[in-house]
């Protein structure tokens, strides 16, 4: 099923261009930082910062609809928060290539509502923890492709210029584990996830917009 899933979004990726070849494409590059957790671990809050950046192309089908496309890397995965009391240090590195795809509607041609689905490639992961670094077969098996939603909002500040944020969340698992001290937050618990871990997080980002 996920595997299905995976295969028809990223087909569905490629092909909207060719759909849409009458309509006008503009690009331009975009930056930021991320804050993300892992929902099935046994730490709870987004401490993980990492940063994300790529470039993107998007086209208009009417004045406030429209879609745009990204291809970019994004630093996800886990941290605990250390303290006097509880010293001890966990961190969960995960880097992927993503490939988001999204509709957007514009307000008052300035504020841009977004929603589309992200493909996500996993091409390198490490942990580290009090005793340093953790081995690779320790961390776990991870998937190496993950599918996400994800939900945002931007401001348009000029012709060139939007900032924003955005939250993803995982549609399916990204590592298949069971752990009695699993903490799942309140989409996991919505969608009814009581196994496995989930890639959560949000993304505040600039854009600058070629013309």
């Amino acid at each position: 099923m996920y595997k299905r899933t995976l295969i028809l979004s990223v087909a569905i990726l490629f092909s909207l261009p060719l759909i849409v070849t009458s309509q006008t494409f503009s690009g331009g590059v975009l930056g930021g930082v991320s804050a993300s957790q892992v929902d099935g671990d046994s730490y709870a809050g987004f401490d993980k910062v990492g940063l994300h950046g790529g470039v993107f192309v998007r086209t208009s089908f009417t004045n406030k609809m429209g879609m745009q496309m990204e291809i970019k890397y994004t630093g996800r995965g886990a941290r605990k928060k250390t303290s006097e009391t509880d010293p001890v240090v966990y961190q969960l590195s995960l880097h992927y290539i993503d490939i988001p795809l999204m509709m957007n509607f514009t307000a008052r041609q300035k504020f841009i509502f977004e929603a589309g689905l992200v493909p996500g490639y996993l091409f390198a992961l490490s942990g580290e923890d009090s005793g340093g670094k953790i081995d690779s077969e320790q961390l776990g098996e991870f998937k190496k492709f993950d599918l996400g939603w994800l939900l945002g909002f931007r401001y348009q500040f000029t012709d060139k210029v939007s900032a924003g944020i955005r939250y993803s969340y995982s549609l399916f698992s990204i590592l298949d584990s069971e752990s009695s001290n699993a903490k799942y937050g309140m989409i996991a618990n919505l969608f009814g996830y009581n196994t496995g871990d989930y890639s959560n997080y949000l993304s505040m980002g600039v854009y600058y917009h070629f013309r």
